[in-house]
């Protein structure tokens, strides 16, 4: 079993959700360093940095979980054009701290925005 920080399209309420709906949620109320982009398509990226707060969600996946996972966020180990990369992460909770992997953007590309709150799902819903 694997434990994965979803902070932006797979956190509960959000459009690929259902692919892990299955997974068991570890932690809701959770964050780790870095800044948080809106890709402008329809997904954030998280550039790892040691200042700055990212929020999301812990999910336990199993090993094929994490397979359609790393399809959807264009990652195949070994693979030095990866959209992602699979990062093993600190994240920070109310009852401590865990690793968990992560997935992250080498860095920002000038069309991003950054989201200022570290926050995916807060942001879309103030944009709505």
């Amino acid at each position: 079993m694997h434990l994965v920080f979803c902070y932006g399209t797979l956190r509960s309420g959000e459009s690929n959700h259902s692919l892990i709906s299955r997974a068991v949620l570890k932690e809701s109320s959770c964050w780790t360093k870095g800044k948080l982009y809106d890709t402008g398509d329809g997904y954030p990226a998280l550039i790892q940095q040691d200042s700055g707060k990212v929020y999301g969600e812990v999910y336990e996946v199993d090993d094929q979980l994490l397979e359609r996972i790393d399809r959807l966020e264009g990652y195949q180990e070994g693979r030095d054009h990866n959209l992602y990369d699979r990062v093993w992460q600190r994240i920070e909770k109310e009852s401590g701290e865990d690793m968990a992997l992560t997935y992250v953007m080498r860095r920002p590309e000038e069309r991003f925005t950054e989201i200022i709150s570290g926050d995916w799902a807060a942001y879309r819903k103030k944009r709505s």
